[in-house]
């Protein structure tokens, strides 16, 4: 069901004039006389040594692209809306040359919310409180919803047997961090400006995650009838957040607000007031697709390239469509100059616990598909700008690129490999790291790393480089990115990577899996 437009939505971004202007002065700063014309031209073997920067897809076919995706809105895994951009990526992939192109079927649980809302019911009428979202997957409350009294939880206070039947409002602390928490883990720094110091604060979203399933698994063992999440975070940071992604079906239907109307719910439950959560959901058992595409090299041995294709905005995830355009230029190079085959791998699920990933590498865990990967190489959220939140709650741009890491096993051939990337890019700032959770079981609510290549490694323990931005809007499925998009960085980004899968398809096998475990940063 379409949701009434709250105050909180409006404030997500510029209006619906300005967001035409800013994006018509997007497209004009990329302009190009024929926008829909693609290089053609055969490449020469040299090509396929030293990228040539020429020969990518024009800016004003990236502008559009950014443009299309935010028109399709959220793509949670398995939806209409995804499938249908999984059909266009397809299309897009084929007019890009790549000769071989499949789907392989991958099935799954989908939860699909229809309509939510918070009324507080002792007085008459009910008093509607404004709602910032719903917690995905959370359960089914139903249109009448699940009618109980306020049970306050203060952050980091652990739900107790009285929450039992009851509803909770949960303060949801943020993890704020600073740019020492990766300062002081990376193998490499690229910040040659000073742009993102040790002392500089870094809060984002993304990063409750944890404490989020974390609360949600333990209110569901207490028996709570439904929750409220206070999201501490600006009004724009909590509306339409879609977090969290895992795909784990639980029993507690649960909603977001953000901390004002956190400190109202408190305040309600101070006095004990009673609440009526509504959140109707369907749960269905769908099919959904991973596409899979093959550029021929000189050998089968495989250099993979990876991105997801479900996502909530326009940069989760923009790095399909920066697939097509490296595909565009690698399969206009000479087969033979290809020492490997190239696959391209448009994974499904990244919203749904890594389903798409974690369905390919059991697929072809005997066939000897996997056992052929040399490396994967995956890209999410390219050219993102840092956007913050103002006094008033409103993103708007700080004129700063978003840290850029780039996750990997220790092992000095990927290191190298991904740290030529940042600098060929000039991505800055940009860091090289290792594995947060190097014990981790590769599952959604294990990683490894942040990013969907963590499953090839956490599950598989193919070689894989990740390279991955978390703008504070990452998650938020109501925010308009065509206007956050360094579309410079994005091109360079495109043609880095396109690089970095040619230099990595000249490293031998046993190079790539040579593990360091105690590997340390090296000073520049």
């Amino acid at each position: 069901m379409t949701q009434p437009i709250s105050r909180t939505r409006c404030l997500l971004g510029v209006s619906g004039c300005a967001l035409l202007l800013a994006l018509s002065m997007a497209e004009a700063a990329h302009a190009d006389p024929k926008p829909d014309i693609w290089p053609t031209a055969a490449l020469p073997d040299r090509a396929a040594v030293e990228v040539d920067a020429s020969q990518f897809l024009p800016p004003a076919q990236l502008v559009r692209w950014q443009i299309d995706l935010d028109r399709r809105g959220l793509r949670s895994t398995g939806s209409p809306a995804h499938e249908r951009y999984i059909d266009a990526l397809r299309g897009r992939l084929a007019r890009a040359g790549v000769p071989q192109l499949y789907t392989e079927s991958v099935t799954m649980t989908r939860w699909t919310a229809r309509h939510w809302r918070l009324d507080v019911v002792d007085g008459a009428p009910p008093d509607r409180i404004d709602v910032a979202g719903y917690i995905p997957y959370s359960g089914d409350a139903g249109r009448e919803g699940v009618v109980a009294p306020i049970r306050y939880l203060a952050p980091g206070q652990a739900p107790e047997a009285d929450i039992a039947g009851k509803i909770a409002v949960v303060e949801l602390p943020d993890a704020p961090l600073s740019g020492a928490f990766f300062h002081e883990r990376a193998l490499r720094v690229f910040d040659p400006d000073n742009a993102f110091p040790p002392s500089a604060p870094y809060v984002r979203t993304s990063f409750m995650l944890g404490p989020l399933t974390a609360m949600l698994d333990k209110l569901q063992a207490a028996g709570a009838a439904g929750v409220v999440m206070i999201a501490d975070t600006s009004v724009a940071e909590a509306t339409d957040l879609y977090a969290p992604y895992d795909g784990q079906l639980r029993r507690v239907p649960g909603l977001f607000v953000d901390r004002a109307t956190g400190a109202t719910l408190a305040a309600l439950a101070n006095r004990g007031a009673t609440l009526r959560l509504s959140l109707d959901a369907g749960i269905d058992r769908v099919r959904t697709r991973n596409l899979i595409g093959i550029i021929p090299g000189a050998t089968d041995e495989l250099t993979v390239v990876n991105s997801h294709t479900d996502g909530t905005n326009g940069i989760e995830d923009n790095g399909p469509n920066a697939i097509v355009a490296i595909a565009q230029y690698l399969s206009r190079v000479p087969r033979a100059a290809l020492p490997r085959t190239i696959m391209i791998m448009l994974s499904s699920g990244h919203f749904a616990g890594g389903v798409g990933v974690e369905d390919f590498l059991a697929r072809h865990a005997h066939d000897g598909l996997v056992a052929r990967i040399a490396c994967v190489v995956t890209i999410e959220h390219l050219g993102a700008q840092e956007w913050l939140p103002n006094a008033r709650g409103v993103l708007v741009p700080t004129g700063k690129a978003e840290p850029t890491a780039l996750f990997m096993p220790p092992v000095p051939a990927l290191v190298d490999a991904a740290d030529a990337l940042v600098h060929r890019a000039n991505a800055a700032p940009a860091f090289v790291m290792p594995p947060l959770n190097p014990n981790g079981d590769g599952s959604a609510d294990d990683a490894v790393w942040p990013g969907e290549g963590q499953y090839f490694w956490g599950r598989g323990r193919v070689p894989t480089i990740n390279f991955i931005t978390s703008p504070t809007y990452l998650l938020n499925y109501g925010v308009t990115t065509a206007n956050k998009i360094d579309y410079a960085r994005l091109r360079r980004e495109i043609a880095a990577t396109t690089q970095t899968l040619l230099d990595l398809s000249r490293v031998p096998f046993s190079e790539l899996r040579a593990v360091q475990p105690g590997m340390r940063a090296v000073t520049p």
